[in-house]
């Protein structure tokens, strides 16, 4: 079975697809970037079969061609779709709020793969949401503790998961959360503090930005769970202000990126003072230090400290 994933959720999507791989037996996982690739050669490697027949996934990351973004014309693509391997997985990732309906190339894949849609979390679902992620993982978690991660985290489905996984490890021999432990672990998300530190980056004000940095490390703020908060709101400063430009107003901005509008007009706020093209920079500056952190070879407390001063 072939598949289209897609949507603002990448967490989700990962998710599921960590799920195929276990219900399918899976044994081998490629991976591939659309931009960085030629589609011939990722149907190349769909239709190679391994001699003892073992199971593998192809995965296509950034499938912008499902898109208004970009434009594909391959006709090896529509011939693989007809007739597949059997023993490949072929897997079309793409983070994005919808495809492109319009499309010859979409519609004739959505008739011959599985389309799935992964939204973000809202605020009505946080709740369900933490009792079934540890209910899968045998865990107990006190009611009062479920809404104390509600409370902490005002809502910022974009990092929920990295609280509940800090969580999990912190418990992972009792298996049980009480409140306590939330208040230990995780981060108690200000949103104000998150502004004046876009806001004082912006405006390249180094003393209030240490300081600022400081005081969330102090209060056991994870620098990967800062990066992802900065991430997040430079990403949405871009997004509201190429929309502003086609004309639109913060009203019709917030409901088409899913956002709070009192989050939408700070953005653009702080857009006014910034050049998209130093918003994009600081982006791609914060995605290889959130990389280099995983892998171990940047101290995560220094990593946002080297990225600050060199600003």
């Amino acid at each position: 079975m072939n598949y289209i994933l897609y949507g603002e959720n990448e967490t989700e999507i990962e998710k599921y697809i960590e799920k195929i791989i276990k219900e399918e037996n899976i044994e081998n996982k490629i991976t591939y970037n659309y931009k960085e690739c030629k589609i011939e050669d990722v149907l190349e490697e769909c239709a190679y079969q391994d001699l003892f027949g073992s199971k593998k996934m192809v995965i296509l990351n950034e499938s912008e061609f499902l898109t208004a973004k970009s434009t594909l014309e391959n006709k090896n693509l529509e011939t693989y779709i007809e007739n597949p391997n059997p023993t490949t997985t072929l897997i079309f990732k793409i983070i994005t709020e919808k495809l492109d309906e319009r499309k010859k190339l979409v519609k004739q894949l959505k008739t011959k793969v599985t389309v799935k849609e992964f939204k973000l979390l809202d605020e009505s679902s946080i709740a369900t949401y933490i009792k079934k992620y540890y209910e899968d993982l045998n865990f107990k978690i006190e009611f009062a503790a479920i809404k104390e991660i509600e409370e902490r985290l005002k809502a910022n489905t974009k990092i929920i998961d990295k609280e509940l996984e800090k969580l999990y490890l912190y418990k992972i021999n009792e298996k049980e959360i009480t409140i306590e432990d939330v208040k230990k672990v995780t981060i108690k998300y200000n949103e104000n503090e998150i502004f004046e530190l876009i806001n004082a980056v912006v405006k390249n004000d180094k003393q209030k930005i240490f300081t600022l940095y400081k005081e969330l490390i102090e209060n056991k703020e994870e620098p990967a769970v800062i990066i992802t908060l900065l991430a997040n709101q430079f990403r949405l400063m871009y997004q509201a202000n190429i929309l502003a430009e086609s004309g639109m107003d913060s009203g019709k901005i917030a409901g088409k990126l899913k956002e709070h509008p009192y989050r939408v007009t700070l953005a653009l706020r702080e857009s006014r003072d910034i050049e998209e093209k130093k918003i994009l920079n600081m982006l791609e500056s914060l995605a290889d230090i959130d990389r280099k952190i995983k892998m171990g070879l940047i101290d995560r407390i220094k990593a946002l400290e080297t990225f600050f001063l060199e600003l």
